[in-house]
């Protein structure tokens, strides 16, 4: 029952509407004006609750706070943990930046802000960046279909320009040296595992045991079953070095998959041997890009680099090695001064 209750404050005098709204949430209400307006304003809180009931109306969804909204999404998202882990990052960064605010209430003014402290402040790569745009796009996106916002606040902007792209891939020389390092250590199983990497041009996580088993080895085809993003499968064939590697190793005992190592140790396993190698700048992923740029500059077709990489599009492939096509072309035409 919605109740008028006289008031007297330091604005004046009013009233108070006391009412129980759509969702079952008691609320309150001070105008300031005279009794019968403020009947009137009471009778529309009960009519548009009736409407509501009938189903003549949307129930009114709350203007729930950013975390609320963050704890929403989470909730409800269905994507793999380590993405949800990612995501949360950087929902949480906004959060930080923008506080209780109230999902309705953030401008596209406020991301504007929130992306320039990313980039001027917390010094992010604009590639970094550009990463929490699409996410912070895609959080946006779920609140619509939630009904809890109407529009993308983030619609009107762009991520920052993309720097032109600088693959960073071993020589001949770093690779020896890298190899040399880790058998001086004594470590077969980070050897094998590097070797792989680099004969595959597989993914951080796609040959460590979440992953990759026994079964995703086919000895007699001599491939290997690699499943990649978004659960994407595809069949990498195994050069004699991969072949030799994981043959022994399914001759050990107690190997319940070819490599039973964590992604977190080996991140510190590989990021020691390099610092031990003398060698900068490179990663896990460094492996794979390696791969590739020995492949393109071995005269092997974008198209089939790409085919092997598991990238999307051969475009994304090209994006990456253009550089080294246009190199190896070069070398190609080169090849006419002693014909001609």
């Amino acid at each position: 029952m919605t109740k008028i209750i006289p008031i007297q404050t330091s604005r004046g005098s009013g009233y108070r509407i006391d009412y129980t709204d759509s969702n079952g949430r008691r609320r309150r209400i001070k105008v300031y004006t005279d009794r019968e307006t403020a009947k009137r304003m009471a009778a529309e809180v009960d009519f548009k609750k009736t409407r509501i009931k009938a189903g003549l109306e949307t129930r009114p969804i709350e203007n729930i706070t950013l975390k609320q909204a963050i704890d929403y999404v989470k909730e409800h998202s269905h994507n793999k943990p380590k993405t949800i882990e990612r995501e949360l990052i950087v929902l949480n960064s906004l959060l930080f930046f923008l506080g209780g605010t109230r999902v309705r209430h953030i401008s596209t003014r406020d991301l504007s802000n929130y992306l320039d402290y990313r980039l001027k402040d917390c010094k992010l790569s604009p590639q970094t960046v550009g990463l929490e745009f699409r996410t912070l796009r895609a959080f946006f996106n779920v609140l619509i279909t939630h009904q809890f916002i109407e529009r993308n606040p983030i619609k009107g902007l762009n991520p920052p320009p993309k720097p032109p792209i600088s693959i960073r891939f071993l020589t001949v020389d770093e690779i020896n040296k890298l190899l040399t390092t880790i058998q001086d250590a004594g470590d077969q199983d980070y050897l094998d595992l590097v070797q792989i990497y680099l004969h595959t041009g597989t993914r951080r996580e796609e040959i460590l045991a979440d992953r990759f088993t026994w079964n995703n080895v086919d000895f007699v085809g001599k491939r290997l079953k690699i499943v990649g993003k978004k659960d994407k499968v595809r069949f990498v064939p195994m050069d004699d070095i991969v072949f030799e590697i994981l043959k022994r190793r399914s001759e050990m005992k107690n190997l319940p998959v070819p490599f039973p190592l964590t992604y977190s140790y080996t991140l510190k396993k590989v990021k020691k041997y390099y610092e031990k190698a003398k060698i900068k700048n490179a990663n896990i992923h460094t492996f794979r890009r390696t791969f590739g740029s020995l492949l393109v500059q071995q005269g092997v077709s974008i198209f089939t680099v790409s085919k092997l990489l598991g990238h999307s599009s051969v475009t994304v492939t090209e994006t990456h090695y253009a550089h080294l096509v246009d190199a190896t072309l070069r070398d190609g035409v080169k090849v006419l001064d002693s014909i001609l």
